[in-house]
């Protein structure tokens, strides 16, 4: 069994393909578009203050592991730590592969000065990151990774911990609660605070740079978060306000218009990215556009308020808002994002009736001397 750095196009190609024959037989993994990975892997913006690398492990010829290694500069300079990630794992169930692929990447980082080791984690936390631990037969979002029950397994033989956990849940869109509109009516009285409506996607998506300048006020304390730079904003914009859809989109203004809280969320297209099998042509854009106009499936992606309007309640507003537009759109339904276990925000969904589906970790350890 050997360990090559991933180099040439065709190992980019071989890096990215991996996960699809590894979950071939699984019902529940969801295959990323493969273009979209390469992209990631080649031109994103956080590259500029991140130094990367990637490798496959191979036995027999046969590809039976991948990984890559990031060192994020600027969040270790921001946050005191000397810290290499490991992400974009995946490996056969073989102890003897996963210590080959981790070893990997704590040698590169020890070159590097870093002393603990974290993850699987990307560039931050906006990317995918975690590993699943708890709802393994469950279908995760297009912003999550699958993985199988042998993992956590392996990673813990090996003498990673427990860092934090994400918990996700599916919540059933049923009629308004009551509470709710009291609540958001007293708010939007009490706060001087209102919905911003958009008449398409294209009004929408001239918001996205005040969209996600709020989302790193409100993300700011988050774990692994680092403030977006105008470059990873557009980026964000570009990737995610193409698909956007106004009704499941809410931002609230206050009286002088300033943005203080928001929400994005997309029908699932989980499902629809099974059918692509990782790719637009010939035939998956047909699925993702079905998806998108018919579903009774909606993920809640992105949400939040400034941290001054953080215990306010104002939420409530833009949560009966999705709420009655869930229904008008026939979603039974609706799966929140990865929120940290001691989010408070998290605190609210068994409220609705809601049911924890999947717990996700991200691990450490200290890089070993040598």
């Amino acid at each position: 069994m050997t360990v090559k750095e991933v180099i040439k196009k065709r190992d980019i190609k071989a890096f990215v393909r991996f996960p699809k024959k590894l979950y071939k037989d699984c019902p529940y993994f969801v295959p990323p578009l493969e273009k979209g990975e390469m992209k990631i892997m080649t031109k994103h913006p956080a590259l500029s203050f991140c130094d990367v690398k990637f490798w496959l492990a191979y036995r027999d010829g046969e590809v039976v592991g991948r990984i890559g290694g990031v060192v994020n500069r600027k969040c270790n300079e921001l946050k005191g730590q000397r810290r290499v990630r490991f992400g974009w794992f995946d490996v056969v169930d073989d102890i003897g592969v996963a210590r080959a692929l981790l070893e990997t990447v704590e040698d590169w980082g020890r070159q590097q000065g870093m002393t603990e080791i974290s993850g699987p984690s990307r560039f931050s936390n906006m990317e995918k990151q975690a590993m699943l631990v708890e709802g393994f037969e469950f279908m995760p979002s297009i912003c999550a990774d699958y993985n199988y029950a042998y993992y956590p397994k392996l990673i813990e033989a090996l003498g990673f911990e427990k860092e934090v956990d994400y918990v996700q849940y599916k919540v059933p869109v049923g009629a308004v609660p009551e509470r709710i509109r009291k609540l958001s009516a007293i708010m939007t009285e009490k706060y001087q605070v209102h919905l911003r409506h958009f008449k398409n996607k294209e009004e929408l998506k001239e918001s996205g740079m005040e969209f996600f300048q709020a989302l790193n006020r409100s993300y700011a304390d988050i774990y692994n978060f680092i403030p977006l730079t105008e470059e990873e904003i557009k980026w964000a914009v570009d990737e995610n306000f193409q698909v956007a859809n106004t009704q499941l989109s809410s931002m609230l203004e206050d009286e002088q218009g300033r943005l203080v809280g928001f929400a994005f969320c997309l029908p699932s297209l989980s499902e629809a990215y099974r059918k692509a099998g990782g790719s637009l042509f010939p035939f998956g854009w047909v699925h993702i556009l079905k998806a998108l106009r018919r579903n009774q499936y909606v993920d809640m992606y992105l949400t939040g308020v400034l941290p001054e309007y953080r215990s306010s309640g104002i939420h409530a507003i833009y949560h009966q808002q999705l709420h009655e537009a869930f229904l008008a759109n026939g979603y039974t339904f609706a799966f929140t994002s990865q929120q940290l276990e001691y989010n408070t925000a998290s605190f609210i969904w068994p409220k609705y009736g809601a049911e924890l589906v999947a717990r996700r970790r991200c691990y450490k350890k200290p890089v070993p001397n040598g």
